[in-house]
């Protein structure tokens, strides 16, 4: 059930059936917040350093408070009171400017709401890895002053989302005017050809983790990696294709609209970066949990 277990509200983990922020709160009101999602594999959020760079880095734009917890032991916590500290799990972290007199203009003094909530994984996720999915172009590129900020102005993701299901599709792709596609509704967008790997450049798109995470890999493997536009025809007419995400990790596109892929399978180079991902997780979380030093540092940019 949707209201059942615990989530982190303010400071406090409570029953998430008995949580509740206030109708004048401006995340409500204004979409005037910021969210993150993670994975958390057996208890330990991924890449904790690379999301929370992210949001400090959007949160110090638009003048928003960011609390100062230990946020892994926080998640930590979380995930263990739900019984999830041993399975796989998603993680959402919400900020938002908190409640004030409902006007555009925002407060002088604020005094931000704080979520977390813990949901465990979608066991379908590991038969798309294998697999691969079906994605949809969608006819608009997404919308937003701040594309850059993974702000909670979410709609047209969601419209993007119900649209990509009409036609059975996992994900839906935006596209510009101009044919070029930038990103999914959730999601960073590579092909693979001759051997190279492709993905759009940043630069009104959202900075995904897993996507820079995935481009280093490559490197260090030794791979093509190039930041260019992609075209639909680039999309269609790829030897392989794949989409990125906490979630999904690394996950195969096989079909586009009605066409397929190459022969409509998961390609070598995909495979080998879901295999580099995963030694990538077990590594970061054999080493969190080892007992605490220094706190560690985001990655270089």
């Amino acid at each position: 059930m949707m209201q059942d277990g615990f989530v982190f509200l303010n400071g406090r983990i409570v029953e998430a059936r008995k949580a509740s922020v206030s109708v004048y709160d401006r995340g409500l009101l204004y979409g005037d917040g910021l969210f993150e999602t993670l994975r958390a594999y057996g208890g330990v959020a991924y890449a904790i350093e690379e999301h929370f760079y992210r949001l400090r880095t959007s949160a110090d734009i638009l003048g928003l408070p960011v609390p100062n917890l230990d946020w892994p032991a926080t998640i930590a916590e979380l995930l263990a009171k739900n019984n999830l500290a041993k399975r796989d799990a998603w993680v959402r972290l919400t900020i938002t400017r908190g409640p004030a007199e409902p006007r555009v203009l925002p407060p002088d003094i604020v005094k931000p709401t704080t979520i977390v909530m813990v949901r465990g994984m979608d066991p379908q996720i590991e038969t798309m890895q294998a697999q691969g999915v079906k994605v949809s172009l969608l006819p608009f590129a997404r919308s937003g002053f701040i594309p850059e900020h993974k702000s909670l102005n979410y709609l047209a993701a969601v419209v993007g989302k119900v649209l990509a299901s009409y036609h059975g599709a996992y994900e839906g792709v935006f596209v510009r005017a101009d044919h070029v596609l930038t990103e999914g509704t959730t999601t960073s967008v590579f092909i693979v050809r001759e051997g190279g790997v492709i993905t759009a450049p940043e630069g009104g798109i959202l900075p995904g983790v897993t996507r820079r995470l995935v481009l280093d890999l490559a490197r260090r493997e030794g791979m093509r990696v190039s930041e260019r536009e992609i075209t639909t025809a680039d999309l269609r007419l790829a030897d392989e294709a794949f989409l990125t995400s906490s979630m999904i990790e690394v996950l195969p596109i096989v079909q586009v609209e009605e066409g397929t892929v190459a022969n409509g399978k998961p390609g070598p180079v995909t495979r080998k970066l879901q295999k580099l991902y995963r030694e990538a997780v077990k590594r970061y979380v054999a080493a969190a949990r080892k007992p605490r030093g220094a706190p560690a540092k985001p990655r270089k940019r």
